[in-house]
């Protein structure tokens, strides 16, 4: 490759992510019905044509989008948590990251998802993944599957009520995390 051919895969790749990260943000500003090639177009300040320069199509879009989600909320969150070694900081930094989530686009790609089969394949896929991660850090400091299991589980459900709930505290889901985590503490020492 050249370094003008590299240039221009670096260019529009920048584009690209540009439209991503525009994408995520309408999906927190509006919602799953409110993204439309029209927003993320005003999101980015470019237009149409800009647009189908960076994608072939809506459709090629919209994949990308959730793969995109995926990369940037699950698996890079989850990749710098395994660099953690002691397992109680990471239930920590696991926590840190769980309330630095983008909660609204979070809740819009789960009403997507209710919507289209593709992306509720990788909202689940993510799901599992996070929640396995949980679970085996759990393990490591309870030493016991099933009890590892049900924390991480019941922390998904905090995590995915507060998202989609009408009340949202950040202090209080940080407060019932940390709950968890003392907990297991506790029940560590057992």
């Amino acid at each position: 490759m050249t370094s003008t051919e590299k240039r221009r895969s670096g260019a529009s790749h920048t584009a690209k992510v540009r439209y991503l990260d525009a994408g995520l943000q309408v999906l927190a500003d509006q919602g799953h019905a409110g993204l439309k090639l029209a927003a993320v177009c005003e999101a980015v300040g470019a237009t149409t044509g800009s647009f189908y320069h960076a994608f072939p199509s809506w459709g090629d879009y919209t994949s990308a989008l959730i793969r995109y989600w995926r990369t940037e909320q699950s698996d890079r969150p989850i990749a710098q948590a395994g660099n953690v070694t002691d397992p109680v900081a990471r239930l920590d930094v696991l926590t840190d990251i769980a309330l630095a989530l983008p909660h609204d686009s979070e809740a819009a790609i789960r009403v997507w998802a209710g919507h289209d089969p593709d992306v509720r394949a990788v909202q689940i896929e993510a799901d599992e993944e996070r929640r396995q991660f949980i679970a085996d850090t759990y393990l490591e400091v309870l030493g016991d599957r099933a009890l590892a299991e049900r924390y991480a589980t019941a922390a998904m459900y905090l995590l995915v009520g507060y998202e989609n709930g009408t009340h949202r505290s950040r202090d209080t889901l940080e407060w019932a995390f940390r709950v968890f985590i003392a907990q297991t503490l506790r029940d560590s020492e057992d």
